[in-house]
Formats: C-alpha cells, structure tokens, sequence
C-alpha cells in the first residue's frame, strides 16, 4: 500500500498544530496564574502600607480608631457597601493603664454574603510618655 506525499504532510501538519495549542493552553494558563499572584501581591503590599500608616499614628499619640473602606484600586470611599477593603482597628488599654494596644487587621470585603477574608494583621503597643 502506497501511502501518498500529501496524506503524510497533512499528517505532520496536523501534529505541529495539536503541539502548538498544547503550548498555548500551557503557557495560558501559567499567565493567568502570574496574574493572579501579581493581584494578591499588590493587596498585600498596600494592605502592609496602610496598616503600617496607622500604626505610626498611633505611636505619635494620635488614636485612630474604627474602620476605614477602600476600593479596589485602594482609593477611600464612604462606606462599607462599595468598599473592596476594610481597615479595622481597635484600641486597647493594658493594665495599669501605662500601655496602649491596637490590633489591625485589613480584609477583603465579602460581597454577596460571602466572608470577609483577612489580608494582613498588625498589633501594635505604645507607652504613655
């Protein structure tokens, strides 16, 4: 059985394009996990910053408390209802009253009921001077 030149070129051809979308699913999916690395690095990065503003706050006496909303491109905004990230903080006094604690921690805001979900976590300690 004579098998003709155009059947095997067709063959071959057919095999470099079943190669060619395997590498692009591959490397597809390896871009959209660098993506999504690169999303959950920047959230830490900025939740870091933040939480390490108000924490130099708070050791240069001033007492910023309650929660603090931000977006996704971590721009304030109003209220919890639009907000991408949350802020909390809370103060509180050691015994003896000579130290003050503040734990901070930044979530990601749970929409459409579902949990918060904690980014970062801070607790800080001052001295009464």
């Amino acid at each position: 059985m004579k098998v003709s030149k155009t059947a095997i070129f067709l063959f071959e051809l057919m095999m470099v394009i079943l190669i060619f979308a395997i590498a692009a699913a591959v490397c597809t999916n390896i871009f959209g996990k660098a993506y999504g690395f690169s999303t959950q690095s920047k959230a830490l990065t900025m939740a870091v910053l933040k939480a390490e503003s108000i924490a130099e706050e708070f050791k240069a006496g001033k007492t910023p408390g309650g929660d603090a909303f931000f977006d996704k491109e971590w721009k304030p905004v109003a209220d919890e209802g639009s907000a991408a990230y949350i802020i909390r903080s809370d103060v509180k006094t050691a015994e003896g009253g000579a130290m003050k604690l503040m734990d901070i921690s930044v979530e990601k805001a749970g929409h459409s009921g579902g949990a918060a979900e904690d980014v970062y976590g801070l607790q800080v300690k001052s001295y009464d001077k």
